[in-house]
């Protein structure tokens, strides 16, 4: 998985054991493209909440990835309303979505729930975080959306800043595949 500071990622799936790519998913802040090496085919959209519910099966954005992933907010959250709650959770508000916060003792985040006008998107745990030159991050990041049938497990074992920019990536699918 990699993830820039401009918001695109990319993230790549490939087979247990015999380690095959079969799956690609590009995201920027404009669109979103999965190839599907195994089925030869692709999706391009525009990048929008109804298309990440139908793609990823929950409206998980790009910047709530990355929270999760390194286990903070930034100090600046573009657009989100911020508000400290009597529970000690944050409540981050746009528009008619919500989520909510919860940090462990040491300042990370613990869980995250995302709702959409009061009906529940999705709900991210981190359980364990672990330590690797003088900084934290999470050892394992589960999310589950609203219907609990998609559960998604990301284990980490290390992250890894590059200086610089990353590639802009490509959202030409190849000539190979066929869209869906």
């Amino acid at each position: 998985m990699q993830i820039s500071s401009s918001s695109e990622m990319k993230l790549r799936i490939f087979a247990p054991i015999v380690g095959s790519l079969i799956y690609e998913l590009r995201a920027g802040p404009e669109k979103f493209l999965v190839l599907n090496y195994q089925d030869k085919n692709f999706v391009l959209e525009e990048n929008s909440w109804e298309v990440r519910q139908t793609w990823l099966g929950m409206d998980l954005s790009l910047d709530e990835l990355r929270w999760l992933i390194i286990g903070r907010l930034p100090e600046k959250t573009q657009s989100w309303k911020r508000k400290k709650l009597p529970t000690g959770e944050w409540q981050l508000t746009q528009n008619t979505t919500e989520i909510r916060i919860r940090y462990n003792s040491d300042g990370y985040i613990e869980s995250m729930n995302k709702s959409r006008e009061g009906l529940l998107e999705y709900k991210a745990k981190i359980p364990q975080y672990q330590k690797e030159k003088e900084s934290f991050f999470p050892k394992k990041v589960q999310i589950e959306d609203y219907t609990g049938n998609n559960l998604w497990m990301i284990y980490i074992k290390e992250l890894h800043a590059v200086s610089g920019n990353m590639k802009t990536l490509e959202f030409d699918p190849p000539t190979d595949l066929e869209p869906l």
